[in-house]
């Protein structure tokens, strides 16, 4: 059991080491921006919400958001999409999904295809912030070869440089950009670590401090780095590992402001006590915190999990259940953020959820918050919520879209496994949906305002 403990402390190393150089070898500045103090936020314009779509785009978003509530094209989307590649052929199969479903979801490809799609967002008020699709799961074959996740790490740095390089002209609240731990270590290992953090919580060897000395020594460059790293948090039997790694993180890079943040999903029954516990050790050890506060995608999987091993679900029983959790542990930030100084913690409201984006809202206008308070960010999907993101962007809020970017062969394999994850969300889209088809019956009534879009 010691030689195992032993060999595991010597691969996580390792990751570190390379998780370490990645975060060291990012750069970025400083962007400004101004926003109207009112508070007041409206959901209902179907013409506010969707200005910058284009007729085909409205077209478009009705078709694929009601093609991802369908149980039967989400369970075999990759057959689908295997048939649809055998009979049209590479070439057109590629100019259908990129027409649909990669249009849809995905930022690009290319520096210019990228570009176009942070301009078009950027002119009405919306920050991007790029997701690199590259992952692993729990089962999935084992990558013997450390080259494989050495190039990983070049994969990132070179697509965080050149999507830098263009966030700089469409002036970003702030780069942000997301990250997973299973694109530098293998998932099994995270699990691993995970279970030894289970059995042996107070290891001086797994403790914060002594975990971040795996990391580069400079601190230089971090400390004049803004590009912020969101971590996400993946499956539940990886979840110790990964907040504990990235705490380590925190401790080593995050000491004048957050460049690495974690994420909290709130459909786990866990969610409010581990964001307490992880917000108290930073205060305890003096490092910058930054949060990402989601739902959860993973509710399946975990349930199914939790079924086969014979524990409790850790997922909360209800819908409304989640909000409240989600709503307590929103709240327990926003006081955070009031009583801290500088930027001692930052927050991103990362949600889909109207009642949400509501209650946030009037949470910073008790707490005297003000909308343009650079510490507090929102958040959703790209291709999706569009009525949330417009109109909060609208109002003056800072607004950002999660932006897939990458090849069409890596980008549909990651939204393959989103949908598969978030079909119970989809379903729960009724005002998008109402406001797409309103949006569409406008246009038709007025056939003239189709060359305007």
């Amino acid at each position: 059991m010691y030689n195992h403990m032993k060999t595991t402390l010597h691969r996580v190393s390792r990751e570190i080491q390379r998780i370490g150089n990645f975060l060291y070898r990012v750069s970025a500045a400083r962007y400004d921006n101004q926003h109207e103090p009112s508070h007041a936020v409206d959901f209902g314009d179907s013409t506010k919400a969707f200005v910058t779509k284009t007729t085909w785009e409205i077209t478009r978003a009705v078709l694929v958001l009601q093609m991802c509530t369908s149980d039967m094209v989400v369970d075999n989307s990759l057959k689908l999409m295997e048939v649809g590649r055998r009979i049209l052929g590479q070439t057109l199969f590629g100019y259908l999904m990129r027409a649909t479903f990669y249009g849809q979801f995905v930022g690009g490809d290319t520096p210019d295809k990228m570009a176009a799609t942070f301009s078009r967002l950027r002119d009405a008020g919306i920050h991007s912030m790029p997701l690199l699709t590259i992952e692993e799961n729990v089962g999935d074959r084992a990558q013997i070869e450390e080259r494989f996740y050495d190039n990983n790490t070049q994969y990132y740095v070179d697509t965080i440089r050149s999507t830098t390089d263009i966030l700089a002209q469409h002036g970003a609240h702030a780069r942000l950009f997301q990250m997973r731990l299973t694109s530098f270590m293998h998932a099994q290992l995270l699990v691993t670590l995970s279970q030894h953090l289970t059995d042996h919580p107070t290891s001086t060897e797994l403790s914060v401090e002594h975990l971040s000395t795996g990391l580069c020594d400079d601190n230089k460059q971090a400390e004049a780095c803004n590009v912020r790293m969101l971590v996400d948090a993946e499956y539940t039997s990886m979840r110790p590992a990964i907040t504990r790694l990235v705490l380590a993180m925190m401790y080593k890079c995050n000491r004048t402001r957050p460049l690495v943040w974690n994420t909290y999903q709130c459909y786990l029954k866990s969610a409010y006590n581990s964001a307490v516990e992880d917000m108290a050790l930073a205060r305890q050890l003096g490092f910058c915190f930054g949060i990402k506060i989601v739902r959860g995608a993973y509710m399946e999987h975990e349930r199914a999990v939790a079924r086969q091993q014979g524990y409790e679900d850790p997922i909360h029983s209800t819908y409304d259940d989640t909000g409240s959790m989600y709503h307590r542990v929103l709240d327990e930030t926003l006081q955070y953020v009031k009583d801290s100084q500088g930027e001692q913690v930052n927050v991103i409201v990362a949600t889909h959820c109207e009642d949400t984006i509501k209650h946030a809202v009037r949470r910073m206008q008790a707490l005297g918050l003000p909308k343009n308070d650079r510490r507090i960010c929102f958040g959703q999907q790209y291709g999706m919520a569009d009525q949330i993101s417009y109109h909060l962007a609208g109002a003056g809020y800072a607004v950002y879209k999660s932006v897939p970017v990458g090849p069409l062969h890596t980008t549909i394999a990651y939204l393959n496994r989103r949908a598969q994850e978030n079909r119970t969300a989809l379903r729960g889209f009724r005002q998008e949906n109402r406001l797409l088809w309103a949006e569409m019956g406008r246009r038709a009534r007025h056939p003239l305002s189709w060359w305007k879009h």
